[in-house]
């Protein structure tokens, strides 16, 4: 087992002395650009995947020991480059560990999600691991969608997104629809964010399913999922589309 307390004093120390020579990322406040409540070093990703990949005293242990670790760093530490890391060893340990057991660990990181870049990181993990146990894993995203949780019902579409780019999914257009439909009037930005980019990719899949979705619901849709969905369609359909949602509103007023 590796120690703890050792292993995150050490990586506070690689992190603290290079947040002394960090540049700028450019963004004003980047906590808030990412919306956590977490600690920041302000470390930009290709900082801290550098740091991952040249690896620390405890990298040489087994994958067993090193994924608990890893998930400790993931529940104990408040800090949001620490849990990228976290994110970036269950990368690793999902490419090894395929379906359930894999599936299993990533889920448990779900209850400290706060932030989008997290939430898609992960979401990017279990999605490219539904082609080895897609039942299992789509039955769980039945389940986070009904969630209280924003992040949660977010989660149960980004993996689906990720599932479409595998080409491997065995799901129908009517599995994606039941998923997408009770949150077409979701609250949410980062809900509605997730809505558009499914649709998006489900249209490139299933164009002409995607057109009697969007002509079905357009009235409906948020100005958020409708910019992303209809990215890919032709002009017209987008135009008519459009003056649909326009002429809605108006009856609305």
């Amino acid at each position: 087992m590796i120690n703890y307390e050792n292993a995150l004093a050490e990586i506070q120390t690689i992190f603290g002395q290079h947040s002394l020579n960090e540049k700028p990322s450019g963004i004003a406040n980047l906590q808030n650009y990412i919306g956590t409540q977490y600690h920041f070093y302000a470390l930009k990703n290709p900082t801290v995947q550098a740091i991952f990949k040249k690896g620390f005293t405890f990298s040489n242990e087994t994958m067993a020991a090193q994924m608990e670790l890893y998930t400790l760093l993931w529940n104990q530490s408040n800090c949001y480059e620490i849990m990228y890391l976290s994110l970036m060893y269950l990368t690793v340990f999902s490419k090894k560990n395929k379906g359930l057991i894999a599936h299993e660990t990533a889920k448990n990181f779900l209850p400290k999600i706060d932030n989008w870049a997290h939430s898609d990181f992960l979401s990017s993990i279990i999605g490219r691991n539904m082609v080895f146990d897609e039942t299992t894993i789509y039955n769980d995203l039945k389940i986070l969608n009904k969630s209280t949780n924003l992040w949660e019902r977010r989660t149960s579409l980004v993996p689906l997104v990720y599932h479409l780019k595998n080409k491997k999914y065995t799901l129908n257009e009517t599995d994606f629809i039941q998923l997408i439909n009770p949150l077409i009037n979701d609250k949410e930005y980062f809900v509605q964010k997730a809505i558009g980019w499914l649709l998006r990719e489900f249209g490139l899949r299933f164009p002409n399913e995607l057109l009697q979705f969007l002509y079905k619901n357009a009235p409906q849709i948020s100005s958020v999922a409708f910019a992303s969905a209809t990215e890919k369609i032709s002009i017209h359909d987008k135009e008519q589309l459009k003056k649909i949602r326009a002429d809605f509103k108006k009856l609305k007023i």
